[in-house]
């Protein structure tokens, strides 16, 4: 049985990597072939793949990164495969992916600054935003499970919303990204 301890502690460890970062994976395939079934295909080869030289990534680095790489690959060989039938040109897909990888780190920072300016609104705007989001509920809805006029509940998060956009890009300037 300790034999198959290691094996079994790899395997999660694995699985809960990818199922960490399976999404952002599928976005950049997706990105860059806009075909779902096509995008589903090099899915699934990529995460095979990424089993396969699990052994190679290094604790301690971005996964998600290292699977993105994986698939580039994977994209190059649809792509390459698909020569006789589209216009094919790999800088050009390099460019493409290159442009995905510096709006994802984009969207990163975002993300984070994002997170700093919801600590920052008053407990009642907080819990609309927790409300709507997190429990992905309708408007309607909302207006009805804390007995407000929908109208009401639609300027409000349009205010919320204002009220973020305004923190995040300041929180960005602050913290000297652009």
């Amino acid at each position: 049985m300790d034999q198959n301890q290691p094996i079994r502690s790899r395997s999660d460890e694995f699985f809960r990597l990818l199922m960490n970062s399976q999404k952002i994976i599928y976005a950049y395939i997706l990105s860059m072939v806009h075909n779902c079934p096509d995008a589903d295909d090099i899915m699934q080869e990529t995460m095979t793949l990424m089993w396969e030289r699990f052994d190679e990534f290094r604790p301690g680095t971005n996964f998600g990164g290292w699977g993105i790489k994986i698939a580039r690959f994977k994209v190059l060989k649809y792509y390459r495969s698909k020569k006789r039938e589209e216009v094919f040109d790999e800088a050009l897909l390099n460019e493409i992916s290159d442009c995905y990888h510096r709006k994802m780190d984009e969207m990163k920072v975002r993300v984070s600054a994002l997170q700093e300016c919801l600590k920052k609104l008053n407990p009642r705007d907080k819990k609309l935003v927790e409300i709507r989001y997190e429990q992905n509920m309708k408007i309607t809805d909302l207006a009805e499970k804390i007995d407000r006029p929908v109208q009401g509940i639609y300027k409000a998060m349009a205010r919320i919303h204002a009220v973020l956009h305004r923190c995040v890009n300041i929180t960005i300037r602050q913290w000297g990204v652009q």
